[in-house]
């Protein structure tokens, strides 16, 4: 069943549960938004996630399936329904290089029905002027509490539909963008909205600055290796090696990079620190 399927789309999903921060660092980042639904207020929020010694640089992240952590303050502390749990893996490496990290969640009218299938925030909003205007309040907002000279935004597997539209919209607000694990097939179903917009973005129209990151044998049907191949005209880092033994588009798989978190973690801190690209990541043996 599809659903079956995209309920495993969770390289995707990663800590999970309604679990409270419990780093006194980490920060919730709201941006009031100039609208309202059902006669509340509209807000974006971030989970931030600093380097102990910050060297400016921010690694925005737009998680996979479903793409909603419902990002709230719960009790005066952070909370969350899930973090991506590869992002976590890479954490210690990208804070000893200075780069801060941070969740960005969907607005909170685009929450949709509670449940691990989404049922709102799919392409019609990411791949909409709108969602760069939120990203970008977000983006004021959180410069309010660190310092920040680039930001950069990553998304992984369904969470790439945003940063491929982000890429687009926000071209050189940016200082770079990573498109990890694409998903490029639509769910199918009821969720042919979503990543039904991905192939509309052509490589001649991402900015020089955006480059890809997938597994060469990612086992997943929704998320192609090929797609990457054919798209990154900039730049493509491609994983080998790892473990699969989980769902093939779950968090210990190819997919998410599963016993290579280390290696991907090198990688692009030299992207981002140095500007350099590795072609190939791999482990010893590989």
């Amino acid at each position: 069943m599809i659903k079956v399927t995209l309920l495993s789309l969770i390289g995707l999903i990663g800590l999970t549960g309604a679990v409270a921060a419990s780093a006194q660092s980490i920060e919730v980042i709201e941006a009031p938004l100039p609208r309202s639904s059902a006669d509340k207020p509209v807000a974006i929020r971030g989970l931030l996630d600093p380097a102990p010694q910050p060297n400016g640089k921010l690694l925005m992240v737009f998680p996979g399936w479903p793409g909603i952590p419902r990002i709230e303050v719960k009790d005066g502390r952070p909370s969350f329904l899930y973090l991506q749990q590869h992002v976590q893996e890479l954490k210690p490496l990208l804070h000893q290089a200075g780069i801060s990290l941070m969740t960005v969640d969907c607005p909170t009218d685009q929450w949709g029905a509670r449940g691990a299938n989404p049922t709102a925030c799919d392409d019609s909003y990411r791949s909409s002027q709108l969602h760069a205007q939120d990203v970008r309040a977000l983006i004021e907002r959180t410069r309010q509490t660190l310092p920040m000279k680039e930001i950069y935004v990553m998304g992984h597997s369904y969470g790439a539909v945003s940063s491929h539209w982000l890429a687009v919209h926000l071209g050189g607000e940016l200082a770079g963008s990573v498109h990890s694990a694409t998903q490029s097939v639509p769910g199918g179903g009821p969720y042919s909205g979503y990543a039904s917009t991905t192939a509309q973005v052509k490589p001649e129209m991402l900015p020089k600055n955006s480059i890809y990151l997938h597994h060469k044998g990612d086992l997943c049907r929704f998320a192609p290796y090929e797609f990457a191949r054919k798209q990154a005209l900039h730049g493509l880092m491609t994983v080998v090696g790892g473990n699969r033994w989980s769902d093939v588009c779950g968090k210990a798989s190819y997919h998410s990079y599963s016993e290579r978190s280390a290696q991907v973690g090198t990688a692009l801190v030299r992207w981002m620190n140095e500007g350099v690209i590795t072609p190939l990541i791999k482990g010893e043996g590989d």
